[in-house]
């Protein structure tokens, strides 16, 4: 009876160990899975970042292409204006010291 008692706690200590080796495999497993899966978030995610700041950068260069344009085109419109502004001075300017001769 004692011997039957022995080989039955010594069966279930082996299965036992079994269970553990088997859980602690499974754990290794589990953890190298989702090791992997969090390497292949964190690529994915700094991918679409850096795409994301390249659509922005590319937006930001058009946008400041366009007021460039617009800066360019109010420039020239004012120096068209002082050049006519000009114009008329000088005109006034010619009559001016013309007259301060006669």
């Amino acid at each position: 009876m004692v011997e039957q008692t022995i080989q039955v706690i010594r069966e279930t200590e082996a299965k036992a160990d079994a269970i553990i080796k088997d859980a602690e495999e499974k754990s290794k497993e589990i953890v190298e899975k989702a090791s992997l899966e969090a390497e292949k978030l964190k690529e994915d995610q700094i991918r679409e970042t850096k795409q994301s700041a390249e659509a922005e950068i590319k937006e930001a260069r058009e946008s400041g292409r366009q007021n460039q344009e617009k800066a360019m085109a109010d420039v020239e419109r004012e120096v068209e204006a002082l050049k006519t502004l000009a114009s008329g001075k000088e005109d006034e300017a010619v009559n001016f010291v013309i007259s301060q001769l006669v």
